[in-house]
């Protein structure tokens, strides 16, 4: 009986258990099914970063380095290409152990180029005071990270190459010419970004030698970045203050711009410039080889580290994307949005890093302002991981920026792909116009930032034709000058007609005079004038008139009858066929209208 009592309870166990399984197999069932037909969502790109402090001494108090977030960038991304970096100063100490492992080679072995001494050694002369600017400057560019030197340096070893050239001299100045110079050598041997902590505060009108070789070292693909200048005006120094130039201004530890900074119109971002860590190779023993620093020439390199640890990411970028990226990616401060005490906002290397890893909308070309009925074009490109499908992308328009009602066609590709829109017309309203990109990538929607284009004041066939000039520098140059030349030779040969038209074969007369009507009644005595005693009275004798209007009487010739009257001693007159005007027989050209006779 014991036996069968064990038996049946191992049996209702038994069923027991399988009655479970049978009800776990049938909820998971469903599960499975769901699964085989539509794979569940996955989530990626999730920000990762460890808690990396390098081993460089001074690394805790370079605090620029922590506000734009470098840390987490270089743990997401340490980039394979060496990026080269010019920095046109007063040279670099090449030679300091904490620089040199990022310095740029020639092909000489040399490491740039002095545009002082017209050589090729840019070691940094700017001793006045101990500053080294230059040497500061490539400092927080690119100083050797987690090396057990100094200091850290905003990009990697093997992410940048340092390319010297020398343009100011020991005292910090120089001219324009020679920073011209080292702009188009930069460009010429490879240089991808170029940094310019230099500038004036003179207000200049029309190109210059610096604007000509901004604009060659920008068609060759190279983005210039400039200190927005330390006067604390509302005007940026040039030339941070040209189109093709990004713009930096400083701020301090507390985020907020510093006092000597200036701003205004055209900023583009800002960046750490108050007591900021930089090489001091040459200076006093004292000094430990470091100081501190301060100005918007110091904000200026965290924007080309920055800029150079992107491109080393991603060397396709070019310097309209990677300008975007910079904008886009840049902390807001003061407002949302674009304002003119911040630009963009404070430049954020980790966000930059993680907008390459997604999808990301680079508007190239859009217009600032188009003529009232005038048609233009939008050109962008979505960039990120390379061969994502692009299953729908167009511009979306309107004069309202909450409600953007008008579309574009749709189109289609894939990412690192260039799209534009064209025939887009302005309205006639005078309102400006807001428009924006969207894409939809991989199933997931993107969009740009609203950007506003201003109504233009010119009419339609300018603005036309200002387009067409401004896209082409060569033909822009030729009509300069074609107009200059109508300008000039249009008022000349019109007086000339004028000068023709009134002089044309006149006898020249002598002027006449008129007089007043006599008055009535019989004509006044002769006076009669009393003078002072002792005063005798002299015949009056009227001055003679000047020099110049006096014109030689030949004496009348003697008469002698058997000989022939000499000749006159007046000089022979020739009439201008030009005016009219009778001069000389002997000029070679009338004084009066220029007209040459031979």
């Amino acid at each position: 009986m014991q036996q069968a009592d064990s038996v049946r309870s191992l049996s209702r166990t038994s069923v027991a258990i399988i009655a479970v399984l049978a009800l776990l197999v049938s909820l998971a069932a469903p599960v499975v099914t769901r699964a085989a037909s539509a794979p569940p969502a996955v989530l990626t790109d999730i920000p990762l970063h460890a808690a990396y402090t390098p081993n460089d001494p001074l690394f805790n108090f370079q605090w620029g380095l922590n506000t734009i977030e470098a840390p987490k960038a270089w743990n997401v991304g340490l980039g394979s290409q060496r990026v080269i970096v010019a920095v046109v100063d007063t040279g670099v100490w090449y030679t300091d152990p904490d620089i040199a492992p990022n310095m740029w080679n020639n092909t000489d072995g040399s490491h740039g180029w002095n545009f002082i001494l017209n050589n090729n050694n840019p070691m940094d002369s700017d001793g006045a005071q101990n500053t080294y600017h230059g040497t500061g400057v490539a400092s927080v560019i690119a100083a050797a990270t987690n090396n057990n030197e100094l200091m850290a340096g905003v990009a990697q070893v093997g992410q940048v190459g340092v390319m010297a050239l020398e343009a100011l001299g020991a005292n910090g100045e120089g001219t324009s010419y020679n920073t011209s110079l080292a702009i188009r050598w930069a460009a010429d041997h490879g240089a991808r970004i170029i940094n310019l902590s230099l500038g004036t505060n003179t207000t200049l009108i029309g190109p210059t030698d610096i604007e000509l070789a901004i604009n060659y070292a920008w068609s060759k693909g190279a983005l210039v970045i400039a200190a927005a200048g330390n006067s604390g005006s509302s005007t940026l120094d040039y030339p941070a203050s040209l189109p093709n130039v990004v713009s930096v201004a400083a701020v301090g530890q507390t985020n907020t711009r510093a006092v000597f900074s200036n701003y205004g119109p055209g900023l583009s971002l800002s960046a750490p410039g108050v007591q900021i860590v930089t090489l001091c190779p040459n200076c006093p023993p004292t000094s430990g080889g470091w100081h501190n620093l301060d100005g918007t020439s110091l904000a200026t390199p965290f924007v080309s580290g920055v800029a150079a640890l992107l491109l080393s990411l991603e060397p396709s970028l070019t310097n309209v994307e990677l300008w975007n990226v910079l904008n886009q990616t840049a902390v807001p401060t003061g407002s949302t949005g674009y304002n003119t005490q911040y630009g963009w906002g404070i430049v954020n290397a980790w966000n930059g890093v993680n907008a390459l890893n997604q999808p990301f909308i680079s508007l190239n070309n859009i217009p600032g302002s188009v003529a009232k009925g005038s048609t233009f074009s939008i050109g962008w490109s979505i960039i990120g991981p390379a061969g994502l499908p692009v299953t729908d992308t167009h511009v979306v328009y309107g004069t309202d920026p909450a409600a953007l009602n008008n579309v574009t066609a749709v189109q289609t590709g894939t990412t690192r792909q260039s799209y534009s829109a064209t025939n887009l017309v302005m309205p006639d309203s005078g309102i400006p116009l807001s428009v924006k990109v969207v894409a939809t990538v991989n199933g997931t929607r993107y969009e740009s930032p609203v950007r506003t284009i201003a109504v233009s004041p010119l009419p339609n066939f300018l603005f036309v034709l200002y387009q067409f000039l401004s896209s082409n520098l060569l033909y822009l140059a030729l009509f300069i000058l074609a107009l200059a030349a109508i300008v000039a030779f249009v008022p000349q040969r019109r007086a000339r007609a004028r000068r023709t038209a009134a002089y044309r074969q006149r006898t020249v007369m002598p002027p006449a005079y008129s007089y007043g009507a006599p008055p009535p009644g019989p004509p006044p005595g002769p006076p009669t004038a009393s003078y002072p005693h002792n005063v005798q009275t002299q015949a009056y004798t009227p001055a003679p008139p000047p020099i110049e209007f006096v014109k030689p009487v030949a004496p009348p010739p003697p008469p002698v009858p058997a000989m022939p009257p000499p000749a006159s001693t007046v000089a022979a007159k020739k009439r201008c066929p030009n005016c009219g005007t009778l001069v000389n027989a002997d000029n070679m050209f009338c004084f009066y209208c220029g007209n040459p006779f031979r």
